[in-house]
């Protein structure tokens, strides 16, 4: 492998369109969201993905007037591109660490053909915030919002299950590798 074919940069937002240009010939990308993603990607980052808009998403919204009552809202798909999308392997990075906008990222990021999650499964809690205060001013947050797959699959205290599964291993820690990330790594280059 050589650094010609494989990139490995973190880019912010603002840096998507020049980014996108300079690896549009490469063999893949790697994501790596086994974090807290420090900015809102979802639609940014996916329409250089895929020519054509791909559901990922559905939510279950709470209906104040009937408390308990959840409706489901309408499929939110990832844009599609005008141009043509990247052509190279799209590899996503989770683990146990990865929750709420990582793990919602990675539903988007799923949705673009041929995309792979690499991982363990992921914390399951997706969704918004919502704070309630106890009595004796006692503050406590729940997930105000259920987070479903298009086909009304579940996310929350399920995860996001893996597509490969890859986890580090005690020999791999002490030798100072990065197992998951050579898994995605094995799977671009088509090993």
């Amino acid at each position: 492998m050589t650094s010609a074919t494989f990139h490995w940069v973190l880019y912010r937002q603002d840096e998507l369109p020049a980014a996108m240009v300079q690896l549009k010939n490469t063999k893949g990308l790697v994501i790596d969201i086994r974090n807290y993603p420090a900015e809102f990607v979802v639609f940014s980052l996916t329409k250089y993905l895929s020519a054509k808009p791909v559901p990922f998403v559905r939510f279950g919204e709470p209906q104040p007037m009937y408390p308990g009552v959840f409706l489901r809202t309408p499929v939110t798909a990832v844009w599609g591109t005008k141009d043509a999308p990247y052509a190279g392997k799209v590899v996503i990075l989770v683990n146990e660490l990865s929750q709420s906008q990582s793990e919602y990222t990675t539903m988007a990021l799923r949705a673009v053909p041929g995309a792979k999650v690499v991982g363990s499964t992921t914390a399951g809690v997706d969704g918004n915030v919502s704070t309630i205060i106890l009595p004796g001013n006692i503050s406590t947050m729940i997930s105000g919002l259920g987070v479903y797959y298009p086909d009304g699959g579940e996310t929350q205290r399920v995860g996001i299950v893996s597509d490969v599964v890859a986890q580090p291993t005690i020999a791999g820690i002490q030798a100072g590798r990065d197992e998951v990330l050579e898994k995605a790594v094995q799977l671009i280059a088509g090993q």
